[in-house]
């Protein structure tokens, strides 16, 4: 029996296999073919220059010698300096990363004397709340008249604290253009300067560094957070995103739940919903199986998720979706919809959807989005 080797497709990157002797054989995803003599891959390595799966002596999509950016590849994962310069448009950050960022600026700032925390809501009064349980100080929000005081917690009471702040803290999750901050001064009032109030941000772009006191994190636009991506009005209608559902909208299915029966469905029903109530989307383009239409539509209802298109998978049943290439099938449905940015969970899928469409891929597994 003749030798075979697995390999990546170098049209899909979907995982084939060739003979080891020579010859070609078409993918079993995308069926074109691949052959050993021309194409000997190591699955680890990734191309400097396009992110592709490269062979021993070039990359198999942009044809550079391995070489001449042999160096920079790193192996198993995108190489990060490559992923700052092209790859990415802009990193994701997920909840847990902002609450690491979160708790990391607070221990920062310890010892620098600030004895209250106020939030600029929404984003911001996350950021006030676990600042002020960390350093120990009282929370503030700010309403339109001035700051509101929420209170200092038992601890904080105990010490006997004046409530009136000696030197605060105005607090964002995020600065870009400044234009909240400024609105939060004006609402700050007399307090801005009674309370000698500094602000601060956990992330910021480079051009307002200068406009606050603390920062946590320089982070240059674009950038995506998964609190408030899919909630952004303008982002989701002007450029026609689309979303992968499982992974995104709700949690991936376990191995055990994914049985393609009972235990998949009654899972379905049950899944927690990973976005706000009131979410509308363009386009959403799943692997899901259309004969689990009416149970997806429900869940979308009761979550009160709306949308235009809900494109599901054409297969029988799970074992015939196997054999086809999934991110080929999203791609397709992307191009047919003039969908303009896909949030995809599945860092393999989201590869092939980007080398099939010349959009931005979202994948929040790798951490931010390829490129056109």
């Amino acid at each position: 029996m003749a030798k075979v080797l697995t390999v990546s497709c170098k049209y899909c990157f979907s995982p084939t296999r060739v003979p080891s002797s020579g010859g070609a054989k078409p993918c079993v995803w995308c069926k074109q073919e691949n052959d050993s003599e021309s194409f000997k891959v190591r699955s680890s390595d990734r191309c400097e220059k396009c992110a592709s799966t490269i062979g021993d002596e070039f990359c198999t999509r942009c044809s550079s010698p391995v070489e001449s950016h042999a160096e920079t590849i790193t192996r198993g994962k995108f190489n990060v300096d490559y992923r700052k310069r092209s790859v990415l448009i802009g990193p994701y950050i997920s909840w847990q990363q902002f609450n690491q960022d979160i708790l990391d600026f607070s221990d920062s700032i310890k010892g620098k004397g600030y004895d209250a925390i106020i939030g600029v809501p929404r984003s911001g009064m996350v950021v006030a709340s676990q600042m002020s349980i960390r350093l120990g100080v009282p929370l503030y929000s700010l309403g339109e008249y001035g700051p509101i005081y929420l209170g200092g917690g038992l601890r904080v009471r105990r010490r006997n604290e004046d409530p009136n702040p000696q030197k605060a803290l105005l607090v964002e999750d995020s600065t870009a253009s400044g234009h909240s901050f400024l609105e939060a001064e004006k609402w700050m009032g007399e307090a801005m300067q009674l309370w000698n109030t500094s602000k601060a941000a956990i992330y910021s772009v480079s051009g307002q560094i200068e406009e606050l006191s603390e920062y946590h994190r320089e982070l240059e636009l674009p950038h995506w957070f998964e609190w408030n991506l899919l909630w952004n009005r303008w982002i989701m209608d002007e450029w026609k995103v689309g979303v992968d559902f499982d992974g995104i909208l709700c949690p991936d299915f376990t191995p055990e739940q994914d049985d393609d029966g009972w235990r998949y469905l009654d899972a379905m029903k049950k899944a927690r919903c990973l976005v706000p109530e009131g979410t509308h989307i363009y386009a959403i383009i799943t692997a899901r199986l259309e004969k689990y239409r009416p149970w997806t539509e429900d869940w979308l209802r009761k979550h009160g998720i709306t949308f235009d298109n809900l494109i599901m998978a054409p297969w029988s049943d799970k074992e015939e979706r196997s054999r086809f290439c999934i991110g080929t099938y999203k791609a397709e449905h992307c191009e047919s919809l003039g969908v303009g940015m896909f949030v995809e969970s599945c860092p393999h899928q989201s590869q092939v959807i980007k080398s099939k469409r010349y959009q931005p891929v979202l994948c929040p597994a790798l951490g931010g989005s390829i490129a056109k």
